[in-house]
């Protein structure tokens, strides 16, 4: 897993990933908004061989809505792969934080000067 260090060391400030995710978004919808046209029966005359020839650029175009489907699917997945390594990172770096003040309040504790009131509870293996 990543800490938000990590990210920046790689060269990915939250700013980055935030354009970077807006981009896929946005290449996502410009997509999904381009299929393109579909190929009349006779598109290519009446001719047997050219009611082939649509039949094919018919399956043809079925691929290409197929595909333009799937790379729709990828972007939104690439986005959301982003938006959690982001999310995580931050979160590990929060619970580190968190751990590290932990400690320290409990080191300081220690090292406190016992009194009869509150003698230490500071042992050699804490």
């Amino acid at each position: 897993m990543f800490t938000a260090g990590d990210l920046l060391a790689f060269g990915f400030t939250d700013d980055l990933v935030d354009r970077i995710m807006r981009f896929l978004d946005t290449s996502a919808t410009d997509l999904d908004g381009s299929k393109p046209d579909a190929v009349g029966h006779t598109a290519f005359s009446g001719a047997p061989a050219s009611l082939a020839c649509a039949t094919d650029a018919g399956k043809a175009h079925q691929h290409v809505v197929e595909a333009i489907t799937d790379m729709v699917t990828g972007l939104h997945t690439y986005h959301s792969s982003l938006d959690t390594m982001k999310r995580q990172a931050h979160e590990l770096d929060q619970t580190v934080s968190t751990d590290i003040q932990r400690l320290i309040v409990r080191a300081e504790d220690c090292a406190a000067t016992p009194t009869v009131g509150a003698p230490s509870q500071c042992g050699a293996d804490q």
